[in-house]
């Protein structure tokens, strides 16, 4: 796929395609055999490969193109059938014959004209994974399946192989499909170069199997040093989100977002009792972690190495739910001084509690007493939303929406694809219900946002966000 790279002198500005590329390995999920095409990873009528009896493809095209990368592994699924090969054994046996008998020592994958990056740059944290028993204990059970899935090739030593495993599991990406759903995980070799922040300038969209990075903010130039995408969900604590980057990638992160007071106060907060005001309450209901605090000068050092974000100077305390700032008193709103009796600070208790325990069902015990933007009271609506949908209940699901709606904005920012499917989703029901009026609004909202992440080329947007548009601007 030639590129049309952006060059570094000129201004981004939101929605600028800063990168497009074809992954250096993948493998469609295992969940998606049979229901989507194993090249080019779209849904339709798929027939199986003749030879093994595993894979699947739309036509001959495809099988066609896919024929050089799989015909050794064709063989070999057809040997150890009919046992099943796990998705991430596939994924690295599709790497050691990449390296073994093809390019992928000197495959180059450009992110500028002149700049690349090969298989040799990417991370292996071989020390890390070394200490990682979880990881190891899963390299160790891949090892057993390669050693007999793969008769037909040598494979590397026990180092080799680790560091392949460890390049594997840090630099791959999940790619989704126009609903934003995983259905399988490639890696990019020039993406790759893109580090995380939870507060992104930039994000990965797949078109099929190919990656797309945009930018969602304007830019007085492209440097590839500061673009950031999220690796990870947002819609959860700063704590939350450390742990996982800590567990997945090893590294502590310290962005503006994750120590910022606005999240902090809002993240667990009780809703005023004073109707008329919406300024979020501090109650201790237990002891937790809002926020991980760097454990020594070493960590802090891994973090800053890895995402190549050192702004972050200052000392920063350690936050918990009981101490999120000096100056807000437990069970008293600091903007209208209303004070919480020992009635509400037992009932938001018992529904934080609640909440914990049953996110996935959403309950009366939340309304007016979690504040509207509390992270637990937004992953309910999300969860409720996606219920009430698969389930028809479009009046409830309505209702949901508009609650949902602030907090993607929130937690995902206003230009983000999540927030973008929200109005799609949110219009099409409108649509259904012929709320034309609010459906013709809401599609609108998710044209600016998907022709952003996107682009007006990308299918979600082509094909099912513009006949909706049309629909509604015609019948209104």
């Amino acid at each position: 796929m030639k590129n049309n790279f952006k060059l570094s002198d000129t201004s981004v500005k939101a929605g600028d395609l800063l990168l497009t590329e074809k992954p250096f390995v993948y493998v469609l999920s295992s969940k998606e055999k049979g229901l989507r095409c194993d090249n080019c990873l779209q849904k339709l009528k798929v027939l199986k490969c003749s030879g093994c009896q595993f894979v699947h493809y739309c036509g001959r095209v495809c099988q066609k193109e896919a024929w050089s990368g799989h015909k050794w592994e064709c063989a070999n699924l057809k040997r150890v059938a009919p046992k099943i090969i796990p998705d991430a054994a596939r994924m690295l046996a599709k790497i050691v014959n990449r390296l073994s008998r093809g390019d992928g020592h000197t495959y180059r994958a450009y992110y500028t004209k002149t700049s690349f990056r090969m298989w040799k740059d990417l991370m292996s944290h071989y020390p890390d994974l070394k200490q990682d028993k979880k990881r190891m204990d899963h390299f160790t059970s891949l090892c057993m399946v390669l050693f007999e899935f793969l008769k037909d090739i040598s494979l590397p030593n026990t180092v080799e192989l680790m560091g392949m495993y460890g390049r594997m599991v840090i630099n791959s990406f999940t790619i989704l499909d126009i609903d934003m759903n995983s259905i399988g995980t490639g890696i990019y070799l020039a993406s790759s170069i893109v580090d995380h922040s939870c507060d992104p300038n930039a994000v990965a969209t797949f078109d099929g199997n190919t990656i797309n990075i945009r930018a969602i903010q304007d830019m007085p130039n492209l440097d590839w040093n500061q673009i950031r995408i999220s690796y990870i969900d947002l819609l959860k604590t700063p704590y939350e989100r450390q742990t996982e980057l800590l567990e997945n990638y090893y590294f502590l992160c310290e962005c503006d977002r994750c120590f910022g007071d606005i999240q902090m106060k809002i993240l667990h907060a009780a809703k005023c009792p004073n109707q008329k005001c919406d300024n979020p309450v501090k109650i201790s209901w237990k002891d937790c972690e809002l926020v991980r605090k760097p454990k020594d000068e070493s960590e802090k050092n891994g973090y800053i190495k890895e995402n190549g974000d050192s702004n972050n100077e200052s000392e920063i305390e350690q936050s918990e739910c009981n101490n999120i700032s000096e100056i807000e008193r437990d069970g008293e709103c600091s903007a209208c001084g209303t004070k919480c009796t020992e009635k509400d600070i037992e009932v938001f208790k018992k529904a934080m509690e609640f909440t914990e325990m049953h996110l996935q069902k959403m309950k009366e015990k939340q309304e007016g007493v979690l504040h509207p933007l509390n992270v637990m009271h937004a992953q309910t609506l999300d969860h409720a939303f996606d219920a009430l949908i698969q389930v028809q209940l479009w009046e409830t699901a309505c209702l949901y929406a508009e609650k949902l709606i602030p907090c993607f904005k929130f937690y995902y920012g206003e230009r983000h694809p999540l927030l973008g499917l929200l109005h799609l989703k949110y219009g099409k029901i409108l649509l259904y219900k012929m709320d034309l009026s609010k459906a013709l609004e809401q599609l609108k909202l998710a044209e600016q946002i998907l022709n952003i992440t996107h682009g007006d080329r990308h299918p979600l947007y082509k094909e099912q966000l513009l006949p909706l548009l049309s629909q509604a601007m015609l019948e209104c």
